[in-house]
């Protein structure tokens, strides 16, 4: 392969060409934060911080992915046919927004601690484009949610829905391989 990716693992590869020079960058900007301190000496002085602020996270998951697998499979036919998908929106979608914050700051208090564990990660990386994506598709599919009163679903609406339900099921999963990314990409 020639060009910036030559001789590049295809994970170094895609951190390159996603975020060349940014990430190192980025990288000290929020190393050198004040952000960074308050957020690190939060984690280290709190007794029996990090797993209260990781268990909100992941319960934020639950509450994300759980309503939006559960619209998307009643979209796609695949379960709970009886529910009115409309009004099934209706239900779900505070939900889904209301847990939006609590995502963004239970996330951001571990990301701002250690941001370099997570700026070079190439998972985060996907997770990170995964997720922005994801979470546009679900907006839209917010937006259009009025389609969802007549009797019949269109296939882009259904198409969103596919794509909605396979964003969240990735970013989840990346989110908990990050962790385990030091045994995935092991360095020669």
């Amino acid at each position: 392969m020639q060009g910036p990716c030559q001789n590049l693992r295809w994970y170094n590869c895609l951190e390159k060409l996603v975020m060349p020079d940014i990430a190192g960058t980025l990288s000290d900007l929020l190393s050198n934060s004040p952000l960074r301190e308050f957020s690190d000496n939060l984690l280290r002085s709190v007794p029996g911080l990090p797993p209260v602020v990781q268990t909100i996270h992941l319960l934020g998951v639950a509450v994300i992915v759980g309503s939006m697998v559960f619209l998307c499979l009643r979209i796609l036919g695949l379960a709970a046919n009886r529910q009115d998908p409309y009004e099934m929106a209706q239900r779900l979608f505070p939900w889904f927004f209301s847990t939006i914050p609590v995502m963004f700051i239970s996330g951001a208090v571990f990301f701002l601690a250690r941001p370099q564990r997570y700026i070079y990660n190439p998972i985060f990386t996907i997770k990170t484009l995964v997720f922005l994506l994801t979470m546009f598709a679900s907006f839209w599919l917010w937006k259009y949610s009025s389609e969802l009163k007549s009797e019949k679903i269109r296939l882009p609406i259904k198409l969103l829905s596919a794509a909605v339900l396979t964003g969240w099921v990735i970013t989840a999963l990346a989110g908990r391989w990050i962790a385990y990314s030091d045994y995935i990409f092991w360095p020669e």
